[in-house]
């Protein structure tokens, strides 16, 4: 039974567990209410069920506090210091490292505090190191996950505790953990099963922070080595929920899985890796591959003329695990036409791939060639030039020497030694600049009485 309850003009869904379900949900017999399979490379979605119902995201919120940190964090090394409003603006029942007021940390040990025993304390004290306050932090959050595509999420703390407003989806959650996993650090941070802290107020002689995320864990039966790492996170309102990151063989998985039951976070994603591992990997597009061609046109004697056609080759392929029996449709965005020059590689046009109204990927266009402008051929002076040349001819006569290439070539001709002249003058510019700059620097050091110039003008050697 489905029930819908409203917050603040939001929908979010509740699923009463153990009634079937249509879709993936159904077919591979999940507890969670959506999910999200997402191609790590290229966002694409391939499976997928209520991934745009509003729900409640819970401690995966922290994967974006983690990506704002180390994208506005200068040093790692940094000390963060816990204030008083940090610590006391959290209910006693949520989660905590337990730091106390005045407790220092580095940075880095507090990315290790907030994503793996869900610390909400470290969470409010990075923000506060970030932002200067909580408010000014969910500013960012959100303006960051605008920039990130998830239009439909909206925080309201930076570590997920309940209230109004916050909101997300398994799609908007998916999009948010791709864009942290392509930095280092935090996919260092997410795959360690435990951490050693410098000691605190509480802990004297170093505090050890497990991860919560037991598919990392290899003593746990809900290991799993494929998933890199991920967060895990609950409330009352959320359930439990789950974002992962994974890899087998050459492809990555983001995996989401919202409002689910104890344990089934963990279960669920295992079910939805093992059926994405065997999705075939379908080439879509060769890298140079050449299907496009681009007139090159050219106005010549005031006439627009075709004077070659560019084909186009893919700047890389694409390639992607996808499911079975799937339709595949191409978008290409080309000009209808080019003028020269054109340098090979030079970026033209896009084909883009899409399955449905989902986006695959997109694939560059670019010049398989150079192309110059053409100069062989007689413009509108030169062609008066070559009409007298022919009236003045007499029949019988073998004709004339003609101009016309030299006219023709005179322009480039003097473009070339121009350029060359410019460049060996500029070239022995730079040599008699790099000499004074030279000369000036050994007079001023030997004046200072540090060297003394030997005999060559252009050595010295220091003075002991």
């Amino acid at each position: 039974m489905v029930f819908i309850f409203q917050s603040q003009e939001v929908v979010f869904i509740t699923v009463e567990y153990g009634e079937s379900q249509t879709g993936i949900i159904g077919q591979l017999g999940l507890e969670s209410a959506a999910v999200t399979v997402m191609d790590a490379e290229t966002g694409f979605v391939v499976l997928e069920e209520s991934q745009h119902q509003l729900m409640y995201p819970a401690s995966t919120t922290k994967v974006m506090t983690a990506l704002l940190v180390l994208e506005h964090a200068e040093d790692l090394q940094a000390d963060l210091m816990f204030t008083h409003s940090a610590i006391e603006a959290l209910p006693y029942y949520a989660s905590r490292m337990h730091a106390l007021p005045g407790d220092v940390i580095t940075i880095e040990e507090a990315l290790y505090g907030l994503m793996l025993p869900s610390g909400n304390d470290v969470a409010n004290a990075l923000a506060e190191y970030v932002a200067g306050s909580l408010e000014a932090f969910v500013a960012l959050m959100n303006q960051r996950a605008h920039e990130i595509g998830a239009y439909n999420t909206n925080f309201v703390n930076p570590c997920g505790l309940p209230g109004d407003g916050q909101h997300t989806t398994a799609f908007d959650m998916s999009l948010i953990m791709r864009e942290a996993v392509q930095n280092p650090i935090f996919n260092q941070v997410i795959s360690a099963p435990r951490f050693e802290i410098q000691p605190l107020a509480n802990f004297t002689e170093g505090l050890e922070v497990i991860n919560t995320n037991r598919m990392i864990r290899p003593e746990t039966y809900e290991f799993n080595p494929a998933v890199i790492g991920g967060k895990t996170g609950f409330t009352n309102a959320a359930q439990h929920t789950l974002v992962s990151y994974s890899r087998r063989g050459e492809h990555s998985y983001i995996v989401t899985v919202l409002y689910a039951p104890r344990g089934a976070t963990f279960t669920d994603t295992a079910a939805l890796l093992d059926y994405a591992f065997t999705f075939p990997v379908i080439n879509i597009y060769e890298a140079g591959e050449t299907n496009f061609e681009i007139p090159v046109m050219q106005y010549i004697n005031g006439e627009h003329t075709l004077i070659d056609n560019l084909a186009l080759v893919g700047e890389q392929g694409l390639s992607i695990p996808l499911p079975t029996n799937i339709n595949i449709r191409r978008e290409v965005v080309l000009p209808t036409e080019i003028s020269p020059p054109v340098r090979m590689g030079e970026e033209l046009g896009s084909v883009s791939f899409f399955a449905g109204d989902n986006f695959i990927g997109e694939v560059p266009l670019v010049a398989s060639e150079t192309i110059f402008p053409r100069i062989g051929t007689l413009m509108a002076a030169d062609t008066e030039l070559a009409v007298a040349h022919e009236e003045a001819a007499v029949p019988g006569d073998s004709p004339p020497n003609s101009m016309v290439p030299f006219f023709a070539i005179l322009p480039l001709v003097t473009i070339l030694i121009a350029g060359f002249i410019y460049v060996m003058l500029r070239r022995h510019r730079n040599i008699v600049k790099r000499r004074r700059r030279r000369m000036e620097r050994i007079k001023r050091i030997t004046e200072s009485g540090y060297i003394t110039t030997s005999r060559s003008q252009y050595r010295y050697e220091v003075m002991e």
